[in-house]
């Protein structure tokens, strides 16, 4: 285990609160948990394309952390009476 492996897995780690919060919050706690959420897993598929060595899985976490982002505007969108 080299030490890319080792952060994503202490940011792995960091998931396990943003679930809590978006399974137990209101709306605008678990959207804003979402997007932390998000942030998290690109950075996490980030280490893990360094630290596996494989530099095309890099497009892969750059896609998600665009999709993720278009996501949630979508759904703030659509959800915004409630916000």
């Amino acid at each position: 285990m080299n030490q890319w492996e080792l952060v994503a897995t202490v940011l792995g780690a960091g998931l396990i609160p943003c679930l809590l919060v978006c399974a137990l919050a209101s709306i605008a706690d678990g959207l804003i948990a979402l997007e932390v959420a998000s942030t998290l897993l690109s950075t996490i598929m980030i280490a893990l394309s360094e630290g596996l060595q494989r530099q095309p899985f890099i497009d892969l976490a750059l896609t998600f952390a665009l999709l993720s982002l278009l996501g949630a505007l979508a759904f703030a969108r659509l959800l915004e009476r409630d916000l």
